[in-house]
């Protein structure tokens, strides 16, 4: 049971990161620090990376296979 809620959890913080960096995307400067802040965590770091690397806004969450809808419109 714990491990169910742990994914859910972790599936909640991805929805969060993908929706606040798409919502920061024309604010490079607030973008890098909000990644920054993101890489600290081991877990979420590629996911940082990755956005950092990209030239274009980030999908929605669930275009990325995340299952929480808790930020999406």
């Amino acid at each position: 049971m714990a491990t169910s809620e742990t994914v859910t959890e972790s599936e909640h913080l991805k929805s969060l990161i993908i929706s606040t960096a798409s919502a920061l995307w024309e604010d490079k400067k607030a973008l890098g620090k909000f990644l920054d802040v993101v890489r600290r965590s081991d877990t979420f770091a590629p996911l940082a990376d990755s956005m950092a690397q990209s030239e274009v806004r980030p999908a929605k969450p669930s275009f990325y296979g995340v299952k929480s809808r808790e930020f999406q419109k």
